[in-house]
């Protein structure tokens, strides 16, 4: 089974909902408060200072089903780097290696991207995953220094 990570649709709005209520715990460490309908539709507007609207890609991550959501802007804070604004993975999906292969996806999709910046909360989990994958404590943020991809690769 292959991972696809495409662009989201506006008939992904339900399934997405449906994983913002899953991942409730992550709202609550990042925002304060639960997800709430209105949170797909405020994605849209939701950009980093700095960043154009052509920067934002909402991306859904697919194998047999919806699994994954990732909200990224392209470009920013400068060119060649990316921020991540989340990463969503469902609750009874998380540890099976499927945020590793969305940041797989991720780097396939985007080969040009060499940087990835987050913004830190308190969500263990999500904290001890950026870890995982190698990123690094910079205050409220962590980055990641992606090797350049050759043509080739």
């Amino acid at each position: 089974m292959r991972l696809i990570l495409r662009d989201f649709t506006p008939a992904d709005e339900p399934e997405v909902l449906a994983l913002f209520a899953d991942c409730d715990d992550w709202f609550q460490a990042a925002t304060g408060h639960p997800s709430g309908p209105g949170d797909v539709q405020s994605l849209f507007y939701a950009l980093p200072e700095g960043a154009a609207f052509e920067q934002k890609h909402l991306l859904v991550a697919q194998a047999q089903g919806m699994i994954g959501f990732v909200d990224l802007v392209v470009g920013h804070p400068a060119q060649g780097e990316a921020s991540i604004g989340f990463f969503l993975v469902p609750r009874d999906l998380r540890r099976w290696g499927i945020g590793t292969e969305m940041a797989k996806a991720l780097a396939e999709r985007f080969p040009d991207v060499t940087r990835v910046h987050v913004r830190l909360d308190d969500f263990k989990p999500g904290n001890e995953f950026l870890k995982a994958l190698g990123f690094v404590r910079n205050g409220q943020r962590a980055v990641l220094e992606v090797a350049p991809r050759s043509a080739g690769r």
